[in-house]
């Protein structure tokens, strides 16, 4: 296994924006609605500190402007707020902030001018309510009619954080130590006709038909998302028919190898029952690819692994399958295993993984987003919230839960 280590994709500010196109879609959005303008005081310039926002909260609205005007450089306030997500003077900042933004032209204008950092700055962060925040005052600069709606925040979230972990964006990165696979351009009518179980384009057909041979005969597909999700209406779809229809042997279960498919009309037929899939495609990302991946019958036992400030914080035992506390505390805890950890080109990600600890042998499998709706396993993204952010480097150590 040849190892290299990227650099994180947080590390420089604009490279998010580089890789998607729908930072930029919004920031034009925003910059045609409002003017930019900035807006400034000649009053000497405040620093950014808990005193700061302490003294912003406890203000009324005409005083919060005068005093947000005085702010020299708004980068250092976005990356204090970054940096601080969690304490009580960032989360009140906010809803205050949300509340002077809703009132007063002359700051929506301000931040049209800024909007750009603030976007890569909050739009991006680890903590899931600090870029509901940034998103909630992005909907009141798009003029969006419900800026606070889960729906709203939902589809922005979708937007510009989790498009930003679709596989095509870092399956390069990570090629020679996860599943071979192939990646199909998908055009909004291709997606919407694969959902509705319609026809699809001859020459669509004939790349998906390429690429399953390529990869061996079988294999397993996803979007954004698997569409593991699809089973029981797959069952009523084909009235149960696994071996003449799905062509499963007699000795597999059909809720394991659902996901494994031979042919295009088996993609459809997923594609077609798997409510996922369907709710991706109404986020209205502008990044649509078919991902196509060789199947493996027998893969070691499944963990999920949290990282966040480029450190593995956490690991989580996937299924059922009966572990050696020790032997997986020792392996987690090496170096071996974290330096292949630090070639994820992500300083906050949940990293799914196969590992056979006798031999070594670790695939990456895929890597979601460090959120709340990525699933944390053994562990709670409430309750234990200082593990999967700051075990690491509280303890030196990573924790485990097998």
């Amino acid at each position: 296994m040849s190892l290299t280590c990227n650099a994180d994709f947080f590390s420089h500010q604009y490279d998010p924006k580089r890789v998607n196109p729908n930072f930029e879609f919004l920031i034009q959005i925003i910059q045609s609605i409002y003017e930019p303008l900035v807006v400034s005081s000649d009053e000497s310039s405040c620093a950014i500190s808990c005193d700061f926002l302490q003294e912003f909260n406890g203000l009324n609205q005409p005083e919060q402007l005068r005093l947000f005007s005085k702010i020299r450089n708004l980068h250092e306030l976005w990356m204090f707020l970054a940096l601080n997500p969690t304490s009580y003077d960032c989360e009140t900042f906010f809803q205050e902030f949300y509340q002077l933004t809703s009132k007063f032209l002359s700051v929506k204008q301000h931040l049209s001018f800024h909007c750009e950092d603030f976007l890569l700055t909050l739009g991006v962060s680890y903590d899931d309510k600090l870029r509901y925040n940034c998103f909630q005052i992005v909907a009141l600069l798009i003029n969006d009619p419900h800026p606070q709606s889960k729906e709203t925040l939902r589809k922005l979230d979708r937007m510009c954080y989790e498009c930003l972990y679709d596989f095509h964006v870092y399956y390069e990165q990570i090629k020679n130590f996860t599943i071979e696979s192939r990646i199909i351009d998908l055009t909004k009518e291709d997606v919407r006709q694969l959902i509705d179980g319609k026809a699809i384009r001859s020459d669509l057909e004939e790349k998906i038909s390429d690429a399953i041979t390529e990869l061996g005969g079988l294999v397993f597909f996803k979007m954004h998302r698997s569409p593991k999700d699809a089973y029981q209406s797959l069952c009523k779809e084909i009235d149960n028919e696994w071996i003449q229809i799905w062509k499963l042997n007699s000795d597999e279960d059909p809720q394991i190898h659902f996901m494994k498919i031979q042919n295009c009309d088996q993609l459809k037929l997923l594609f077609k029952n798997s409510s996922r899939l369907r709710e991706d495609f109404n986020d209205d990302s502008l990044n649509e690819k078919l991902v196509l991946r060789k199947w493996i019958d027998a893969l070691p036992p499944e963990f999920r692994c949290f990282v966040c400030h480029g450190q593995l914080n956490a690991v989580s035992s996937q299924g059922s399958h009966q572990h050696n506390e020790h032997e997986y505390q020792e392996f987690f805890n090496s170096s071996y295993f974290h330096d292949i950890i630090r070639c994820i080109p992500y300083s906050h990600a949940v990293i799914d993984c196969a590992v056979n600890v006798q031999n070594h042998q670790v695939i990456i499998i895929e890597i979601n987003p460090f959120s709340k709706r990525s699933s944390a396993g053994k562990y709670s993204w409430i309750l234990d919230r200082d593990i999967l952010y700051n075990h690491y480097n509280n303890h030196q150590s990573t924790n485990i839960r097998v």
